[in-house]
């Protein structure tokens, strides 16, 4: 055992402030809690500094009897509990789960505070460090719950208890809620799902088709076999939002009549300028350009993007009441000074159209690599030459190279680094592979010369070096490796940078390197590109939301709540059957590389969609609430009382994949308070282990049922051992009420309360003992 401080507190008072003092990095001891066995075996996540011992505190071991319940002191022993003549009276089902804890040697020691708050009992948490070395479950800083995919015999069929952040959203920069999203996928609810969504990205139906979907990258089904298709299903959800957009696009309900100028069209522009209107502001967006859309029209070329969907996109936004101004140039047309004397608050979101200069002799002979993809968006079809060279490593480059073949031309790639360093998408470099793309890894251009109507480029061999800023090796040149290639045309695309000649004097020297920024009365705002330089699209959805956020505080004096995920339930199912990943239905490569404007991906049906959500694993803890007291409180309609709150019995044992109780670092449980059941209520507590009464269970059942003229007039049934938390069946509840407790209504709440398992690879018997046990307690059997 590691060394710790050892304290024994006095008062609560006294506990509550050394708690408070080490600052999360303590831990209570008292009777039944297994902290110093936990402790010697090294299992704790983290090993606490201190021990604070709270059997010392007088005055919290009783159990006194009220006109309306019992009071019970924290630190009574189970064995008072066990012997007391009050609650065998009026609380046998209380009697009957003590009865059940461990053995009269432990139970003498052993306090309901501690058996309360004890830790979960899973045996990949419990294993030894000693032992060849520590099992790293979800409780330990792990990625996934072991028992998953491993032995389960004895854990929950009723879901995971739920993790403060998934592996999922949690690297998704729109923080998308994708776990509780999928959960009404799987349904088929994907009106739920769609608003979800919308809660944190209005425009779904383009980040399900350009995302680079790092949630993927991360899904831990990926350590399985691969990972749940997530862009996809955000596709199908964000194509059924178009197909419905008078539902999610509306007017506001109320106009505030506060205005707000949106500078840029982009992903980030447009999604400010949706939750503005949705606040109810009036909303105009400027567009330099033509058509509006910024780089979603104009340079992610319409194989990865069609046009009609960012029409229809820009379409439903405009049914909000959003106008949009296409052709003026804010900053020509029109200067940012004019736009804050006319609107309330402005937002530049212009994103990164300056071209990063080469920096080599020759450079201007090379084509812009924007432009191109510009002029093929608006229908120019002009060869720039048969072979070319594209310049560049990011999405940029690999987008002007694909387009290049649909063209007809022969497109190599020249990249510094090598293929593993290239920021562009990994998937969009395997389809330049599949189409013929050529790439030259190690490769710096020095020089362009024009030769007989050629470009002659000048080349040096690269090697990696230590890592630079970015993290990535430093590439640095080989002395004597010069050589020479000739090409039809050059195009760069070597990254781009906002041109922040927009803004005015005073904010263009202070705004470089700010996501939200503000001058003078706090009015101008600015985000997306504009502001980091080339990033995804998802990025810039996020600043727009953000930037919105912010500048309906600075009007209101009132910060908007940020949207959080969605708890379905108190727990959520896991699947772990075998399901193989949707394949998207991919054009061959002959196909594509004659279409300029056809979409390469099409997904399979809405069917395949629900089937492919149904992969998510709901990431959480399997193992289940170890205590047999806490069934039988809940049951009984209980509270605990805590140093800080008075809380149902219902409520406190709502777990999460770190905690099997709320109880916050600096808290104690005080007291536990029963009401008294009502008068001739049959209470039963059954239990079943594999050896002896004692052990911890397989399955437990509480049940306390009040009768009227003969007949179930309510009933409260709890599980126990078959999920994360103690698991109160209503569905089963409530086929008893109104009739006899007999066989078949027994039968018919026994097959109620096991309506909704989800079973893992091992433990799907627990379902058919779980029904057994129900019946017998609502018959008066024991267990």
């Amino acid at each position: 055992m590691k060394p710790f401080k050892h304290h024994s507190a006095h008062t609560i008072k006294e506990a509550v402030r050394l708690l408070s003092a080490y600052e999360g990095k303590a831990r209570v001891n008292a009777g039944g809690s297994d902290l110093l066995g936990a402790m010697k075996d090294k299992i704790l996540p983290q090993y606490p500094e201190a021990v604070i011992d709270i059997k010392t505190i007088e005055g919290l071991d009783y159990i006194k009897e009220e006109k309306r319940g019992v009071r019970i002191g924290a630190l009574t022993k189970l064995a008072d509990l066990a012997g007391s003549a009050v609650l065998k009276e009026h609380y046998g089902l209380l009697t009957e789960a003590v009865r059940s804890v461990a053995s009269p040697h432990i139970r003498n020691v052993a306090t309901i505070g501690g058996n309360l708050a004890q830790d979960v009992r899973c045996w990949y948490y419990r294993y030894p460090r000693q032992i060849g070395g520590p099992i790293v479950c979800l409780r330990k800083g792990g990625k996934n719950c072991n028992a998953l995919g491993g032995d389960n015999r004895y854990h929950s069929i009723f879901g995971a208890a739920p993790m403060a952040q998934y592996p999922c959203s949690g690297h998704c920069p729109v923080e998308t809620p994708i776990r509780s999203y999928l959960e009404h996928v799987k349904a088929g609810d994907f009106e739920r799902a769609a608003e979800m969504i919308m809660e944190h990205n209005p425009i779904p139906a383009i980040t399900g088709r350009v995302c680079p979907a790092n949630c993927e990258a991360n899904c831990n089904r990926g350590e399985f076999d691969e990972p749940v298709a997530i862009r996809s299903i955000e596709r199908l959800v964000g194509d059924y939002i178009l197909q419905n957009a008078d539902r999610f696009y509306r007017k506001p309900a109320r106009e505030t009549g506060k205005s707000a100028a949106v500078v840029g069209s982009g992903p980030a522009g447009l999604t400010a300028a949706f939750y503005l209107r949705r606040a109810g502001y009036r909303v105009v967006i400027f567009e330099r350009l033509e058509k509006a859309g910024g780089m979603l029209s104009h340079s992610i070329p319409a194989y990865r993007l069609p046009r009609p969907v960012v029409d229809n996109q820009i379409k439903a936004l405009t049914g909000m009441g959003i106008e949009v101004r296409t052709g003026v140039d804010v900053g020509a047309d029109i200067v940012v000074s004019s736009l804050i004397s006319e609107y309330d608050t402005v937002f530049i979101a212009c994103g990164a159209w300056k071209e990063q200069a080469l920096g080599i002799e020759g450079e201007e002979m090379a084509l812009s690599g924007l432009s191109f993809l510009n002029g093929v968006a608006g229908g120019k079809r002009d060869l720039p030459g048969r072979k070319v060279a594209v310049i560049g490593g990011g999405n940029v480059a690999l987008d002007v190279a694909r387009t290049l073949r649909r063209l007809g031309a022969d497109a190599s790639i020249l990249y510094r680094r090598t293929e593993s360093e290239m920021p562009a998408f990994r998937d969009e470099i395997e389809k330049a592979y599949e189409e013929g793309v050529e790439f030259s890894f190690l490769t710096l251009p020095t020089r362009l010369t024009r030769t007989d109507g050629t470009i002659s480029v000048e080349s040096v061999r690269m090697r990696l070096g230590d890592a630079d800023a970015s993290g990535r090796p430093r590439p640095e040149p080989i002395p004597g490796s010069g050589y020479v290639e000739t090409f039809d045309a050059v195009i760069h695309a070597i990254g781009e940078k906002p041109d922040s000649r927009i803004l005015p004097d005073d904010l263009r020297k202070q705004g470089e390197g700010l996501s939200a920024l503000s001058c003078g009365d706090g009015r101008i705002f600015t985000g997306g590109d504009f502001v980091t330089g080339p990033s995804t699209v998802a990025a810039a959805i996020a600043s727009g939301r953000e930037a919105a956020r912010e500048m309906i505080s600075s009007l209101t004096d009132h910060i908007p709540p940020r949207a959080v995920e969605e708890s379905t339930s108190n727990f959520v199912r896991s699947s772990f059957s075998e399901i193989p990943r949707i394949v998207l239905r991919e054009a061959p490569v002959a196909q594509r590389l004659v279409s300029i404007d056809g979409e390469d991906l099409s997904l399979p049906g809405e069917a395949a969609i629900m089937e492919e959500a149904h992969r998510c694993f709901n990431c959480g803890c399997l193992a289940v609430n170890p205590s047999d007291i806490a069934v039988a409180l809940v049951a009984l309609g209980g509270e605990i009382v805590t140093t800080g709150r008075i809380v149902k019995a219902e409520d406190f044992f709502r777990s999460t994949a770190s905690s099997s109780t709320i109880l916050d670092a600096h808290e104690l449980i005080r007291e536990i308070r029963i009401p008294k059941p009502p008068a001739g209520s049959v209470q039963k507590y059954v239990k079943f282990t594999l050896r002896k009464p004692i052990d911890f269970a397989i399955v437990s059942v509480a049940s306390l049922v009040s009768k009227k003229n003969g007949s179930c007039k309510d009933a409260r049934i709890v599980l126990g051992a078959v999920a994360p938390e103690p698991l109160r069946v209503r569905a089963a509840e409530a086929a008893l009420k109104g009739r006899p407790v007999d066989e078949t209504s027994a039968s018919e709440a026994a097959l109620m309360a096991a309506r909704g398992v989800s079973f893992l690879s091992k433990n799907g018997y627990k379902a058919d003992i779980l029904k057994t046990m129900v019946k017998r307690s609502l018959l008066g059997q024991n267990g």
